[in-house]
């Protein structure tokens, strides 16, 4: 028996303040021929995500002009500086008010600073949730869980209610059972980009 429809919806997070990367922010860095950010949301547009946000906060006019091109909707997150968490809630919140979501749909959590994650990588995570009935799925490399994962949205209020303090990493402490692992040979979901070292290291090794 298959398993019922189960599109996953992807939030981009890009809302930071890129603090240890000051004086530059990171999603605007060179990556290949074009920045860090249109890498990662070229990415996941071209992957198999039935639809694609991106979350705004820190320099949201410069983050939305860069996006432009791209046809996704960008989604202001007002209480940024706050966290990742609220940029998280505020991606769910803009999935969970479109009409028409469906029952068994997830939402793919995608970091707007890791542009060595490929398609590929992507697409093997969200075919693992439509192939399965898995609440959670998480991409593993030689043990170690990275990102991006997928939640059920049936997870949505319970991720809303940990994200400010702990993050969404903590549904994963509460509820192994409900976790699929899938295994990547792809050790970039394990790290991001946080300052130009960073950068400058992965960058050099993509």
């Amino acid at each position: 028996m298959n398993p019922p429809e189960r599109p996953v919806y992807a939030i981009v997070l890009a809302a930071g303040e890129s603090r240890r990367c000051a004086p530059r922010n990171k999603l605007f860095l060179p990556w290949g021929s074009s920045l860090i950010l249109e890498t990662v949301v070229s990415r996941v547009l071209a992957s198999r995500a039935a639809g694609t946000a991106v979350v705004t906060g820190h320099q949201a006019d410069r983050v939305a002009d860069l996006l432009e091109k791209f046809p996704c909707p960008t989604v202001f997150n007002p209480d940024y500086r706050s966290g990742m968490g609220s940029s998280l809630v505020a991606g769910l919140d803009y999935w969970q008010s479109r009409n028409g979501l469906p029952p068994e749909a997830g939402f793919l959590i995608v970091l707007g600073d890791q542009p060595a994650i490929s398609t590929k990588v992507i697409d093997r995570v969200i075919e693992a949730y439509r192939d399965s009935r898995a609440e959670i799925v998480v991409p593993v490399f030689r043990g170690r869980r990275g990102h991006p994962p997928v939640f059920h949205r049936r997870l949505a209020g319970e991720i809303r209610e940990v994200a400010g303090r702990w993050g969404a990493r903590e549904l994963l402490r509460r509820h192994p059972e409900k976790i699929l692992p899938v295994k990547v040979e792809a050790e970039e979901i394990l790290s991001d980009i946080d300052t130009l070292d960073d950068w400058g290291r992965t960058y050099a090794s993509s």
